[in-house]
């Protein structure tokens, strides 16, 4: 019942043709099946010489939308809701960087258990 209230309510915001790419996105981020397809996250680019100085979290949580400010973003890193590649952060001075990436050109973020976002290196 939650699928069929979900699919109607998702078709009348995004319209119809937007349906299974969003439900698909929606099983690979919240059911784990398989590599996650991020195609339909939000995103913010971030020049490498940027990550290679290193970012502050909480400027990316803001660029995202999953904060309104930096103070935002800073109660939700302490409030633990805050996550860097499915790692909680737990420092609010946390500098995202290069190394974090693991020779990817992006990471998620996450805000909560239903906020996801990507940061691209570029």
């Amino acid at each position: 019942a939650k699928i069929v209230l979900a699919d109607a309510a998702t078709s009348m915001l995004h319209g119809p043709e937007c349906l299974e790419s969003i439900k698909a996105t929606a099983s690979s981020v919240f059911a784990g099946n398989g590599a996650a397809d991020n195609a339909d996250l939000p995103r913010v680019q971030v020049p490498s010489s940027e990550l290679d100085a290193g970012k502050p979290v909480v400027d990316i949580l803001v660029e995202l939308s999953f904060a309104k400010s930096k103070g935002e973003a800073r109660r939700l890193i302490k409030g633990g809701g805050a996550r860097v590649d499915g790692v909680k952060v737990e420092d609010e001075a946390m500098l995202l960087q290069t190394e974090l990436l693991k020779g990817e050109k992006e990471i998620r973020v996450s805000s909560g258990k239903k906020k996801h976002g990507i940061v691209e290196m570029v």
